[in-house]
């Protein structure tokens, strides 16, 4: 081994390791069973880490925490597609009038990574950082359509569905309904699911694989985004969508030459 190398630095990231593959996350002694450290070792380390908001506990169990997320926020900041997402959400938003934001999928939930505010702002719109259930959001609904379809009995497994307001899909049969519907479309809607008074609309973006990667959405409330609009939100989401492929695409070939 290293001479060179910190056991305690090497232990905490075996833990985020082990932690970023666990959805419902671990007890102390689930992960003392992992890395066969001594009890007090590790009791030591995970409080430190939850200290630094590295980690964070509920009961007995720990999870990744919100720097850690934070942290993997500016990784993503620093990410071609990302960089290349922003004009196009700008774009997005001054056409529609609404408030556009770019989402990842992560860890079972939607991580929202950018946003750009309407013309007319009313703050309906999570912020960078902001996460949210997949069932009841649009990006949500895109990354259960497009990536979870064929595992969405465990997905709803470790994360069941909470009802938010009333109009909530809460049950197994109602969903598949939706994404099948959302698979058709080409788009998915958050019909004032999360938030009574607002309504989002999101589309996939894909990388050249086709694989979805990420998700362009759109979020006003519900007065000021119509029913009636969707289906000219929905065109407009897709265009912003299929613009940032194509600036991806071109990209990638320009550094492959």
């Amino acid at each position: 081994m290293d001479k060179y190398l910190i056991p305690s630095v090497t232990h905490a990231c075996q833990i985020f390791r082990i932690l970023a593959a666990s959805s419902q996350g671990m007890t102390m002694h689930d992960i003392e069973q992992q890395l066969d450290l001594p009890r007090t070792t590790l009791f030591r380390l995970l409080r430190t880490l939850c200290h630094e908001q590295m980690l964070e506990k509920k009961g007995k169990i720990y999870r990744c925490g919100n720097e850690l997320t934070r942290l993997g926020l500016h990784m993503i900041n620093a990410d071609h597609m990302h960089q290349l997402a922003i004009p196009h959400i700008q774009r997005l938003a001054l056409k529609s009038g609404h408030t556009a934001h770019l989402a990842v999928p992560n860890n079972g939930k939607v991580l929202i990574v950018e946003v750009v505010d309407s013309p007319n702002p009313m703050m309906v719109s999570k912020r960078p950082g902001g996460q949210a259930q997949m069932h009841c959001s649009s990006t949500g609904k895109v990354f259960l359509a497009f990536l979870y379809r064929e595992n969405l009995d465990l997905y709803i497994a470790e994360h069941p569905l909470e009802r938010h307001t009333a109009y909530t899909i809460t049950d197994k049969a109602s969903l598949e309904a939706e994404l099948q519907r959302i698979t058709a479309l080409g788009y998915a809607v958050d019909e004032r699911e999360l938030n009574e008074d607002v309504r989002c609309l999101a589309v996939p973006v894909r990388d050249n694989r086709g694989i979805v990667v990420a998700a362009v959405g759109i979020t006003a409330p519900a007065v000021t985004f119509s029913q009636a609009s969707v289906p000219e939100v929905a065109e407009l989401a897709k265009e912003a969508a299929r613009g940032i492929y194509r600036d991806a695409y071109q990209l990638r070939r320009q550094n492959d030459a």
